[in-house]
């Protein structure tokens, strides 16, 4: 008991360190996804945008997903419409610059 009364300081210090560290791994949510907004061109579905953005998630799914981060009620989008899509998907979208030996001129 006298080793608790005596270092009463630096138990209540390492304890509150050990409080804000819970608190911070608990806080830190795994949630949060960087978005970006893609403009709607004539001619784009959700369909075409997935074939271009979804790499191997299923393109059925990654829609649901667009649509209820969009609050979409139906997959209708129209051009000029922006919708968000998360970031790291964006590594999916095809390079025009890029000319491979296959493609015709």
């Amino acid at each position: 008991m006298t080793f608790f009364q005596r270092n009463s300081y630096l138990i209540l210090f390492f304890s509150l360190i050990l409080t804000f560290s819970f608190y911070t791994v608990l806080s830190l949510k795994g949630d949060d996804v960087q978005v970006s907004h893609v403009e709607i061109k004539e001619g784009d579905t959700l369909w075409t945008l997935a074939e271009a953005f979804s790499g191997n998630t299923p393109h059925q799914q990654w829609i649901e997903q667009i649509m209820k981060e969009n609050d979409l009620s139906t997959p209708h989008i129209v051009a000029g419409q922006s919708i968000k899509i998360p970031s790291d998907q964006l590594k999916y979208t095809p390079d025009d610059t890029v000319k491979l030996a296959g493609d015709a001129e």
